[in-house]
């Protein structure tokens, strides 16, 4: 059986598509960059749209059946919200430790009952780890013996069984939170349900293998021994992959020809066959993909698979179908999925950025947010009830809420017309 990458026709989000979660291989959601909940019933042959956040930055996303959901967010007014009727509709969930990570990172709903959340992707926040036995109805901060700098992805294979991986800063430099450079990766396991954690990659840190500047950001178990993470570097490309359920490490590069970094999704078929993506470079532009075929110890290109690749789910022992999101959600199978649209994608001067947007007729709301590269708020640039109709000329001269001025980087601009948004990612200057 032959499988192959193909886009599906979701709308392609002009930053990206964060997650995507199947809960058989027919019917699943994606959340994306715009605030966009999207359902499919076929298989990713067509989608629809459910719900916009219009205030909301969501990240993470995942379902314990056909009704019962939940979606994690980066900033908002709300960190988490569930439905109990298959995403038609989304409530709050305000019963969270005010002392848990504030930024929803990592989800896993592994039945109604037992949910796990993980965050946040800032080393000067506090990071965390939340759990709840009772279908949310009440909520847990667990205690993981230290204070990780930042923490990402969650991943259980039963109630008792979990990691979570991210990363610990040793150094503790003031400057971390700006351009993280003292953070290296983290790995904790728990085989208790979350009363207890070891991190797992410690000996490969105290062995000095890993650079400062890395952290984890996805996690994949595969088959009943090894377990795969993506490393984000903005400066290199690795993963990490154990062949012992976490017992020992490998620190593997990815040594393409793109010399592909920046990662967030991981993905393996069989112990041999996988691919990582994500931004795929220091200025967030590149969108890379690589694959190997010896189980990470070498990588070729693969742009074709999918562009900004952040989460991979597979189905299947041997694997017949995936879904990567990305840009849009990508299908592996024998059947091409329907196209997807174009991406762009723009440098922008140092001084201020000026762009054109299209008020519709009747819009009740324009509103134009901006986030950094990693999904916090930089400002709210306008927000205005009954908008003029016509062509309006935005302009921002990069400074933040404060008045002050951001520094170079990356930044997702949504702009909200009443129900609809649409988003897009501007690079500015040359990061530190």
């Amino acid at each position: 059986m032959k499988l192959t990458w193909q886009p599906t026709s979701l709308p392609a989000a002009r930053s990206r598509t964060d997650d995507v979660w199947f809960v058989k291989e027919s019917l699943g959601w994606a959340i994306n960059s715009d605030g966009k909940v999207f359902r499919t019933e076929d298989g990713a042959e067509t989608w629809s749209q459910q719900h916009l956040f219009a205030d909301s930055y969501l990240r993470s996303v995942s379902f314990s059946s056909a009704e019962r959901g939940w979606i994690g967010t980066l900033s908002g007014p709300h960190r988490l919200y569930r439905t109990t009727d298959g995403g038609a509709s989304w409530s709050p969930v305000t019963n969270l430790p005010a002392a848990g990570p504030q930024r929803i990172c990592g989800l896993i709903a592994l039945n109604d009952d037992v949910i796990f959340a993980a965050g946040t992707n800032y080393p000067n926040e506090t990071a965390g780890v939340l759990r709840s036995v009772d279908g949310g109805a009440s909520w847990t901060l667990l205690d993981l013996g230290v204070e990780p700098a930042l923490l990402v992805d969650i991943l259980f294979s039963d109630p008792q069984t979990g990691w979570v991986v991210g990363g610990i800063d040793e150094v503790r430099h003031p400057d971390r939170d700006t351009v993280r450079r003292d953070v290296i990766p983290a790995v904790y396991a728990t085989t208790d349900g979350g009363d207890t954690w070891t991190n797992v990659v410690a000996p490969n840190a105290k062995s000095g293998e890993f650079p400062r500047g890395e952290w984890g950001w996805k996690i994949q178990r595969l088959g009943a021994s090894t377990l795969l993470v993506s490393l984000e570097n903005l400066h290199d490309g690795a993963i990490l992959r154990s062949d012992d359920l976490g017992a020992t490490w490998r620190r593997l590069r990815i040594n393409d020809t793109q010399r592909n970094s920046n990662l967030e999704g991981i993905g393996f078929i069989d112990p041999n066959t996988g691919w990582v993506g994500g931004w795929g470079d220091l200025h967030f532009q590149g969108g890379y993909t690589s694959t190997t075929t010896d189980g990470g110890a070498n990588w070729t290109n693969a742009n074709h698979v999918g562009f900004r690749l952040n989460r991979f789910r597979f189905f299947g022992d041997p694997v017949h179908v995936g879904y990567a999101s990305g840009d849009t959600v990508y299908k592996l199978s024998e059947t091409p999925a329907g196209l997807r649209a174009a991406f762009e994608s723009e440098l922008v001067g140092d001084q201020e950025i000026a762009f054109d947007v299209e008020v519709p007729k009747g819009a009740q709301k324009l509103e134009v947010r901006i986030w950094e590269r990693f999904g916090r708020e930089v400002c709210v640039l306008i927000s205005e009830d009954d908008p003029v109709e016509g062509t309006r000329r935005i302009t921002w001269d990069f400074t933040d809420r404060d008045g002050v001025k951001a520094a170079p980087g990356s930044f997702i601009i949504r702009t909200l017309f009443g129900d609809d948004a649409t988003s897009r990612v501007v690079h500015r200057g040359k990061p530190e």
